[in-house]
């Protein structure tokens, strides 16, 4: 499968990701308020287009994530990530 290129930022984003997801032994990550503020704040070109740029790599197939309830409504929740190279 060929992957789309990414975008410097996009980049940053999935690599980023990458090391959330292996720091919590492959599993869940919930992408809640927080976690989003911090990486938009790590990836200030991301600032208010976060959401669309965990879509675009759903699509592009970088990650996996579903939307979950949590404690502040529906959050994104990473459930995989395809290994940069």
């Amino acid at each position: 499968m060929q992957r789309e290129p990414l975008s410097p930022e996009l980049d940053a984003l999935w690599r980023r990701l990458w090391e959330e997801w292996q720091a919590s032994d492959e599993e869940d990550v919930v992408l809640d308020a927080a976690k989003l503020d911090e990486i938009e704040a790590n990836i200030p070109e991301l600032k208010g287009r976060l959401k669309t740029a965990l879509a675009y790599l759903q699509r592009a197939y970088y990650i996996q994530y579903r939307s979950g309830v949590g404690e502040d409504g529906i959050e994104p929740i990473l459930y995989d990530v395809y290994e940069p190279r």
